[in-house]
Order: C-alpha cells, then structure tokens, then sequence
C-alpha cells in the first residue's frame, strides 16, 4: 500500500504546485481586468489547464483516495467518495469553465462583463487553491498514519520481548 504512496506522491505534489502556478496566473489576470490578456497567455491556459487536472484527479486517487482507509471509519469512506468523486467534477466543469471563456476572450467574442470573468475566475483559482490545500492535509494525516504503521510492529516486538 505504501509503495504506491512513494511512488505518486512526488508527481501529485509537482501537479499541485503546477495547478498553484495557474491560480496565481489566473488571479494576476483578474486582478489587471479589463485589461488585453496577450494571446500566447489565453493559449498556455487553453491547452494546459483541463489536461494537468486529467492527470491530478487519478494521482489523487491513486495517492489519496487509496488511503483514506488508514485515518477513517468505514462508514466515513462511502461518503468521503462521494464527496471526493462530486469536487473533481466540479474542477474539471470549472476548469473547463475557465478556458472556455479565455477562448471566447481571446477570439473576441466574449459575451460576459469583466466583472462576471473576474469573478469566474476567482472563484476557480479559490476553490482549486482550498482543494490543494484540503487534499495536503489529508495527505499529512495519512503520512502520520502510515508513521505509525512502520512504528507499531517495533513496538510490539519490544512489548513481546518483555
């Protein structure tokens, strides 16, 4: 279980910092609105967003969601599933969100006010930046947890040599 863990930890955590990276790109654009978004700009969000979160939802998964069993009851997991399952839908409409307005913006077209994009993309790089936030700290509470695993069976064998 824990070979998993090691092995996807290192991408997740790249992919987070990527996603972090965009949040911060995304806000310095709503922060200069109404300002021109330069073209080659709209274009690296347009082809990087949506792929980079098809490749952090299943290291999630992978990663996380694999272990949820070691800091929660059974009965806590179905829910944590679902809850899990129902935030990265909502990233990924979102995300898509987000770019399907930035090529609007780009081609000229775009039909919303500045405010309604600023808005829109606040309220994507928030609620990624509360994901990222929210998923670290599980995967500090599964470290812990897997700690204790490694540190029990010493444990007992001192417990059973006495």
């Amino acid at each position: 279980m824990t070979n998993v863990f090691s092995e996807n930890f290192p991408d997740l955590e790249a992919c987070y910092g990527q996603l972090i990276g965009w949040c911060d790109l995304l806000e310095a654009i709503a922060d200069f609105l109404p300002c021109r978004v330069e073209d080659r700009l709209c274009e690296t969000i347009i082809n990087g967003l949506v792929p980079l979160l098809s490749t952090t939802h299943p290291l999630e998964e992978q990663v996380i969601s694999s272990h949820l069993g070691l800091i929660m009851i059974d009965d806590e997991l179905t829910e944590a599933a679902e809850r899990r399952r129902t935030s990265r839908l909502f990233d990924a409409d979102a995300a898509q969100e987000v770019v399907d307005t930035l090529c609007e913006l780009k081609a000229g077209r775009c039909h919303l006010s500045w405010d309604a994009i600023g808005y829109l993309l606040r309220s994507f790089f928030c609620s990624m930046r509360r994901h990222i936030k929210a998923e670290r700290e599980i995967v500090r509470q599964i470290l812990k947890a897997l700690a204790r695993q490694v540190s029990q069976p010493a444990a007992v064998a001192i417990i059973e040599a006495a």
